[in-house]
């Protein structure tokens, strides 16, 4: 594996979507850990601030949802947190699993020196503050810097602003991952997202969920790696991105993908 180039020598990387989140709960440690056990290149994982400013691991902005409690994760303390069973709503095998904190996670990960991570930033300023999500994304960057993996990182949020702040902050440091088309994306840009961006994420429609090869092309055209994401892991449209000249697939079953890229001789253990 290469740490830095997805899809190179022709091959095209599988990153597990909040783990292997297909069988398991979101963003959880069994969730990562099953992922594991598949020749993944990446995790892509979801992060929140918790009420005293704690880095945890959670994909909605309430855990209304994924729990058994209730409140918004930034109202809510760590030790709050991590009284709440987010396993259970799941599988009932799952009973008891707890928040992990992205310091967990990565003191997990600290063996796995190939794996790289797609983090995206759940703090948005218009759900908080513009102060508050800046904060947050900061202290997930001295984070990466603390723990060393930092070029293995793709920087995501559905946030134009906080993209925009990161990359003028830290001076294009970081491998930013955008999101097309930018109407996803919260807030006015005042960039151009392609001018920044590593990666975008191309999404389509309901009806037409792999995006016409113009706009693989088009990112490409502007040295901007084409990843996709089709959160049913249907092959046809695994089977269309990768004519298409996708580099990267996020998948929810991690494995259905990696067989399917084998089958083509297109993914590298």
């Amino acid at each position: 594996m290469v740490l830095n180039t997805p899809g190179s020598k022709n091959k095209i990387w599988v990153s597990a979507h909040r783990g292997n989140s297909r069988y398991c709960p979101d963003n959880t440690m069994s969730s990562f850990i099953s992922a594991l056990q598949y020749p993944v290149d990446q995790l892509e994982l979801d992060l929140h601030m918790s009420r005293d400013k704690e880095i945890v691991m959670v994909h909605n902005h309430s855990v209304d949802k994924t729990s058994d409690g209730t409140g918004r994760v930034c109202e809510l303390s760590l030790k709050e947190l991590k009284k709440l069973d987010v396993g259970s709503w799941k599988d009932e095998k799952f009973k008891g699993e707890r928040v992990p904190t992205f310091a967990e996670f990565l003191d997990y990960m600290a063996p796995y020196k190939k794996m790289t991570f797609n983090i995206e930033l759940k703090d948005f300023p218009h759900m908080t503050s513009q102060e508050w999500a800046r904060e947050a994304a900061d202290k997930m960057i001295a984070m990466i810097e603390k723990w060393g993996i930092a070029e293995r990182c793709w920087i995501n949020c559905m946030s134009v602003d906080i993209l925009e702040y990161i990359d003028a902050k830290y001076n294009h440091s970081y491998k930013i991952h955008c999101l097309y088309p930018t109407s996803m994306m919260f807030s006015t840009p005042t960039r151009d997202p392609y001018d920044y961006a590593h990666c975008v994420c191309l999404f389509g429609t309901p009806e037409q969920p792999v995006v016409d090869i113009s706009e693989f092309d088009r990112a490409r055209s502007r040295n901007v790696q084409p990843w996709v994401h089709y959160p049913s892991d249907d092959i046809a449209c695994y089977e269309k991105a990768v004519q298409n000249g996708c580099r990267l697939i996020t998948a929810n079953d991690p494995k259905k993908c990696i067989d399917y890229l084998n089958s083509l001789g297109l993914h590298e253990a």
